[in-house]
């Protein structure tokens, strides 16, 4: 049923102000505010104030005729009910609102009914977080400054140099003493005498790894 034809069968009279406010919310291609709404109905009935059309809002809201999202930017915003429920994703960082189904939110109104005896009116929600364009330019901007293609080649060789000289040092101690303990657990437990082992193996291989980069990179300098 129409918004014009509830209000009437509910014994609400179709005033011209009404009638705008309900064309404002149908020609609007999204959500709507009521300062947007009043920007409409005033440039058509220069005498309304706004509100009008905060009443006529009230009224369709108890009436079920439209739906009232908080978009977290100090202003709520409207939607005709008979156009269909859907739910938003907004981007706090940089305001992207993306619709989301009704059905997704169908499992978690379940789980609250079943989990905690609550029916959940899930309508109309505004769910902030970041979208995947902000999430990518974020990690963008936390690469590390040595990836940075403004560093100089011989400062990004010369800083890789003393990481792989302090990693082949320490991981051959660790290496080590992997192999010391597995000696000393191997009458009480022979399985964790085996595992450790297996982690120095590894261990000794990431070294020689290591060690490969560490020469090609050795390499590389005498050709600049």
């Amino acid at each position: 049923m129409s918004c014009h034809e509830t209000l009437l069968e509910k014994g609400h009279r179709l005033t011209p102000q009404r009638m705008l406010v309900i064309e404002a919310l149908h020609n609007a291609d999204g959500h709507i505010s009521a300062e947007e709404i009043y920007e409409h109905l005033h440039n058509r009935y220069p005498y309304a104030n706004i509100s009008t059309v905060y009443r006529t809002l009230e009224l369709m809201k108890k009436l079920d005729l439209v739906t009232e999202t908080n978009f977290g930017e100090g202003r709520v915003r409207y939607h005709v009910a008979e156009k269909g429920h859907h739910h938003h994703l907004v981007c706090r960082s940089c305001g992207k609102i993306i619709d989301l189904e009704e059905a997704v939110l169908y499992p978690l109104k379940g789980i609250l009914l079943k989990e905690y005896g609550f029916d959940a009116e899930l309508k109309h929600l505004a769910i902030s977080g970041e979208c995947s364009e902000c999430r990518r330019k974020k990690g963008e901007e936390a690469q590390p400054t040595i990836m940075n293609k403004s560093v100089p080649m011989d400062d990004v060789q010369e800083k890789l140099d003393v990481l792989l000289d302090y990693w082949i040092e320490h991981n051959s101690e660790h290496e080590k003493e992997f192999r010391d303990w597995a000696d000393k657990v191997v009458s009480s437990s022979s399985e964790a005498a085996q595992q450790l082992q297996k982690a120095a193996t590894k261990m000794a291989a990431v070294s020689g790894e290591v060690m490969k980069a560490k020469e090609a990179l050795s390499k590389s300098k005498g050709r600049h």
